[in-house]
């Protein structure tokens, strides 16, 4: 609909005009209907409550258990538990074949139920995705969940640390699943039971999800329990959406072809993986712990998605990638117990730093041609074969300020001219040195060639550069660091005073951040390692949030404590009620800080609440208004009732700009 306003020339017809686009705008306010409440009782249907809901409606499920296939095509509503918790409502899935809610409609919340499928799962990685044409058929291992790599690993390569490794392992697949990938082409999976008809799916529209979302925008799944279904959260072509806090268990997120610009945080997945599918973009996977399955993956020709501080524990692969050929970063996720911490295949120009991983057999594996990425400050220790494995042309990979510290850090086969230094330059280095350079080359016995090579102008570069294979050279690589005496800083976090009310409620996910140790005496400035600090309206009301370090005779959180980037005093956000903001906290160590020991100090935030005051104004305006336009017509003085026109206009214009 467009509304065109004219203006007509004459200057009494003009303001009549405006008196009377104001009536119509201060009617067409009070007409608007407020939000409805409609409550579901577990012997009704809440598919009967969705479809009797409009725009703005709050459907609450009451405690029980239900059974049945919920479609929302109703915009801009808000599905939810009693009291938003799963424990209390139990949905199970009525045909096994559709997913529990399919919503296919924007602006749609599901919060706080428990949601439980027929008990058949997919356990599906980028490795067994066959989409790289774009089509979405793809191969499902069903229940078993050991790793393909369908390659003949045998290495006799050259470590770092002059170790000579042959490694003869055959990692193919011989899983049996040829009935179940030829199955899978044409949309349909057998199921685990003969007595059981098999699974259908075409490949489009919504699978067997527990919540399905089918090309929408805006759509937001929290604090949700999925068991068993074949996928915990689906999304087909979805956009701008956020799934958050919510657990899984034998289930996980699938972000199926072209979904960009979602938001997955603070989700805990138990046997089972988090998938970006192909040509996704913009996406982000933040805060989620991954354990005892498939780890995350990411699938071909997408890219700009950020894998950032995700806890990766005992899984085939960490974070698995494949034909990525836009940057995709990841950064900052602990990797533990893996078999290959971060496995790189065909994958151009992207960031791998800050991860740690440990307990694996590969810390990052590089293969089929995987060029200009960069790697930097990740810490890989305890690989039982390698710290960093590279195969078949890798090459022209930024290797640098990394922490390797494994029996053999270094294989390569058919690999050469990676790049295994930065320039060296005047920065505080992985292993706290003074400089930039190459990477710290450790091994479990102590006679890693950094643990034991001179550095004998004591700028943190070893004398000598390390060879590392054929030609490629590590010409910087750091040393041991002199002892230097840490100074462990810490901050708590708390609120002035508590605040229950009914329509402000902050609640802070915790009341302490450890900000690190860091070396005193430095003669550059240092910044912590940013910790994620998550505040929630959880009241009625907008709030607007500041910050105040407690008063202390040391200044180092005083003058150094920075929020979301800004400067503390400087802070300030609003957080809108029922949302919540993560600010990520950091320190600034100023250079030559010489104090040692423990520092402590408060960070205390306060709130104001925010009063929705314009419609106040806009009636008090209109009353003005209504009111100066009849005394106008009383007075005959030419010259008065121009400047009296003047005031109308002035009344009419400060309307605009409140109402507009």
């Amino acid at each position: 609909m467009v509304l065109r306003i004219t203006f007509i020339e004459d200057y009494h017809n003009r303001w009549r005009f405006g008196a009377a686009f104001v009536v119509f705008l201060f009617l067409f306010s009070a007409s608007v209907g407020s939000a409805e409440v409609i409550y579901v009782e577990p012997e009704n249907s809440i598919q009967a409550a969705v479809n009797n809901s409009t725009a703005g409606d709050l459907v609450i499920v009451k405690t029980g258990e239900y059974q049945e296939n919920i479609v929302v095509n109703v915009s801009g509503i808000k599905i939810s538990s009693e009291f938003e918790d799963p424990e209390n409502v139990l949905i199970r899935t009525r045909d096994r074949n559709a997913s529990v809610f399919q919503i296919k409609a924007d602006n749609v919340t599901v919060s706080g139920f428990n949601i439980t499928g027929s008990g058949e799962v997919s356990n599906v990685s980028v490795s067994t995705i066959s989409n790289v044409s774009g089509s979405s058929n793809f191969s499902e291992m069903g229940n078993d969940s050991s790793y393909s790599n369908n390659s003949n690993d045998s290495n006799n390569s050259n470590d770092s640390n002059n170790s000579n490794d042959s490694n003869n392992s055959n990692d193919s697949n011989n899983s049996n699943n040829s009935n179940n990938s030829e199955n899978a082409s044409l949309g349909q999976v057998s199921s685990s039971g003969s007595d059981k008809p098999a699974y259908q799916w075409d490949g489009f529209g919504c699978p067997a999800a527990g919540i399905c979302l089918e090309q929408v925008n805006n759509c937001t799944v929290e604090n949700n329990r999925f068991f068993e279904n074949r996928y915990g959260v689906y999304l087909q072509d979805s956009r701008n959406s956020t799934v958050l806090k919510n657990t899984f268990f034998r289930n996980g997120i699938w972000l199926d072809e072209g979904c960009g610009k979602n938001l997955l945080i603070n989700n805990a997945i138990e046997e089972s993986t988090l998938i970006i599918g192909a040509h996704c973009w913009d996406n982000i996977m933040f805060q989620n712990r991954v354990s005892n399955g498939e780890g995350i993956s990411i699938a071909c020709c997408g890219g700009n998605n950020l894998v950032s501080r995700n806890e990766i524990i005992n899984c085939s692969n960490g974070i698995d990638m494949y034909d990525v050929q836009a940057r995709t970063i990841l950064r900052d996720n602990l990797i533990l117990g893996c078999r290959n911490g971060i496995y790189l295949t065909f994958v151009f120009d992207s960031r791998v730093y800050n991860n740690t991983i440990s307990n694996g057999s590969t810390g990052i594996y590089l293969r089929e041609d995987c060029h200009d990425n960069e790697l930097s400050n990740n810490t890989i220790t305890m690989s039982n074969e390698s710290g960093i494995y590279f195969l078949d042309y890798s090459a022209a990979n930024r290797i640098y300020n990394n922490y390797f510290n494994n029996s053999v850090n270094v294989k390569a086969e058919n690999t050469k001219g990676n790049i295994w230094n930065t320039t060296q330059s005047p920065r505080p280095n992985i292993v706290g040195g003074l400089n930039l350079g190459g990477n710290f080359w450790a091994n479990p016995e102590g006679t890693g060639f950094s643990q034991v090579s001179n550095d004998s102008n004591s700028d943190g570069i070893c004398d000598l550069p390390l060879q590392i294979n054929g030609s490629d050279f590590d010409y910087l690589p750091l040393a041991r660091p002199p002892f230097v005496t840490g100074v462990d800083l810490e901050v708590t976090i708390g609120m002035p005073e508590p605040n229950n009310t009914s329509d402000i409620s902050i609640e802070i996910d915790r009341d302490t951040l450890n900000l690190g140790t860091m070396p005193s005496k430095q003669s550059t400035e240092q910044i912590s390692k940013p910790q994620v600090l998550t505040i929630r309206n959880t009241g009625i009301s907008n709030v607007r949030i500041s910050a105040e370090v407690s008063e202390s005779s040391d200044a180092v959180f005083s003058k150094g404590i920075y929020i979301s980037s800004r400067f503390w005093p400087d802070f300030s956000e609003v957080i809108a009620n029922n949302t919540s903001k993560a600010l990520e906290i950091e320190l600034k160590v100023p250079m030559n800080y010489s104090e040692n020991g423990t520092k402590k100090k408060d960070l205390l935030f306060s709130w104001l609440k925010i009063f929705e005051s314009s419609g106040f104004y806009l009636q008090f305006l209109f009353y003005i208004f209504l009111a100066a336009s009849r005394y106008r017509l009383v007075f005959q003085n030419k010259i008065f009732n121009a400047t009296f026109d003047c005031f109308l206009m002035y009344l009419y214009t400060m309307f605009l700009l409140i109402a507009f």
